[in-house]
């Protein structure tokens, strides 16, 4: 372990607070259990190994709980940014890491943090560290960032460009599922509305029926059928739904199964276009930032494509990097692919041969971020009123179901 790791009740200083870091012997062969104790956060476990281990049932909660906890690409963005800002005014970068994790909000996130300055104590170099880390919390393109600016003397550039990158990339994100989320949302009230029309409305309606022995129209035949699986087969639905999911989830962990997904969802009718122009914007700008951080085009190429978040564009990202090594350019092996529109071919060949294609690069980045925002708003005018349709015509076949019987015995019983 780290130096700082000496004794039972051996104290570090971050900023205002305090953290005690306990090791104990291990037991029955067990591996050795670290604690860390925050005394402002109500006794954050830092890390917990050995089958043995003496933990209270609300401690092992507590350790789970902030395993689980998510970490954003916004907070990433800010540790990168304000780190950059420390070792530039000439902190130390382990004091630098500890007085960004003493201030850190998410408790994940928190030890993380602490523990690469921990690392980076002991002779590790930060990209080193961040490697180490077997959370998942840095991406290829964030190791691929730092390496590069270690190596180049120009670590804090690198880090505000990645930061930048984090920021964007966070931006676009959130504004395609904004874009996603009205329809979504709406569809999921309807179908509760729709659903609690069936179970509960319906068969007290269909017993009215046919006690007065209506003759049912087809529109109400057919409603009338469907309320009656949903009732009597309410079991084998729910059933269908969670296989539905478990399904679904274990499709994605399949490299064919998550291929098929993203290139669905890539082809959306209405969405597709925005959520394409979101990948080439997220494209432009990782490949020119790690262009402009001196990696070669290949190496930028597979980083690119590992941080990319789509299998349909990380395997034709990963099939140009091939390309290049055999002396194709970045322009001819993308004007082979609908995937990459003419705009994006072309500011690529004139920055291959001009050899600015980091800066042209990162200027596409900026066109396609600023036409996601077009989308989401040209998207958001037509789906309001296409949504109204369909909530019109869904309700008010329901209700005709029930009208059309309930008219057709009040016309009987006024003609009686």
């Amino acid at each position: 372990m780290a130096d700082q790791i000496q004794d039972k009740n051996n104290f570090s200083e971050v900023g205002t607070e305090s953290f005690r870091l306990e090791e104990k012997a291990p037991e029955n062969g067990g591996r050795v259990i670290i604690n860390i104790d925050d005394s402002n956060n109500d006794g954050v476990i830092l890390m917990q190994s050995g089958d043995d281990a003496d933990l209270s049932i609300m401690a092992r909660i507590n350790n789970y709980l902030i395993s689980k906890m998510k970490i954003k690409p916004d907070t990433k963005a800010t540790f990168f940014h304000l780190l950059s800002v420390m070792i530039n005014a000439g902190i130390p970068m382990v004091k630098a890491l500890r007085s960004l994790g003493s201030q850190e909000e998410n408790k994940r996130f928190k030890l993380i943090v602490m523990d690469l300055a921990t690392k980076i104590e002991a002779g590790m170099s930060l990209s080193q560290a961040m490697a180490s880390e077997i959370s998942g919390v840095f991406t290829e393109q964030d190791l691929g960032m730092v390496r590069s600016g270690e190596a180049s003397g120009h670590l804090n550039k690198s880090m505000d460009s990645l930061a930048i990158d984090l920021e964007k990339a966070s931006a676009i994100r959130k504004k395609v599922k904004s874009a996603l989320m009205y329809p979504t949302v709406v569809f999921v009230l309807l179908v509760l509305v729709i659903s609690g029309m069936m179970i509960f409305v319906i068969p007290s309606m269909t017993e009215l029926f046919a006690s007065e022995g209506a003759d049912l129209p087809l529109i109400t035949k057919i409603v009338v059928g469907i309320s009656d699986f949903m009732v009597n087969y309410y079991m084998v639905l729910i059933g269908l739904i969670i296989a539905f999911f478990v399904a679904l989830k274990f499709i994605k962990k399949t490299e064919s199964g998550a291929y098929y997904l993203d290139n669905i969802k890539i082809h959306m009718p209405l969405f597709g276009g925005l959520i394409q122009k979101s990948y080439v914007a997220r494209l432009a700008r990782s490949l020119g930032s790690l262009l402009d951080s001196s990696l070669s085009i290949v190496t930028a190429l597979e980083i690119t494509a590992r941080s990319i978040g789509n299998e349909v564009y990380k395997n034709r990202i990963f099939m140009a990097a091939e390309d290049i090594k055999q002396g194709i350019t970045l322009a001819e092996n993308f004007t082979d692919s609908p995937l990459f529109p003419s705009m994006l071919v072309n500011m690529v060949d004139v920055g291959e041969k001009t050899a600015q294609l980091d800066t042209i690069l990162v200027k596409v980045a900026h066109f396609y971020e600023e036409e996601v925002d077009v989308a989401v708003n040209g998207i958001a005018k037509i789906i309001e009123p296409v949504v109204i349709v369909i909530i019109g015509l869904t309700v008010g076949a329901v209700v005709a179901a029930i009208m059309l019987p309930i008219m057709s015995l009040t016309d009987l019983a006024g003609s009686m």
